[in-house]
């Protein structure tokens, strides 16, 4: 169930941490450009972590797969049923 009509909880303006890290970047950019270095730094030093927030960043993030099975007890489709209905006849 989503949110009711009019909700704006998930707006970007509303993200306070978002919001004051545009502004420390925009008072001070070199701040930014340092931080990034760093991760870069890091990854190459084999943090895989700084590795996966590059990758993430430049390529995005893989897209998440939900793999759903049945099992000989409990398949997922127990019967498929196609029914011919003959659209002229108002009696069924």
């Amino acid at each position: 169930m989503g949110a009711p009509t009019g909700n704006t909880n998930a707006a970007k303006e509303n993200r306070l941490i978002t919001s004051a890290l545009r502004r420390a970047v925009v008072q001070n950019p070199e701040k930014l450009r340092k931080a990034c270095e760093r991760v870069l730094d890091d990854a190459a030093d084999g943090n895989l972590a700084a590795f996966n927030t590059i990758a993430d960043r430049i390529d995005g993030k893989p897209a998440q797969t939900n793999v759903i099975e049945g099992n000989e007890d409990r398949p997922l489709v127990q019967k498929i049923v196609r029914q011919v209905v003959d659209a002229t006849n108002q009696d069924s």
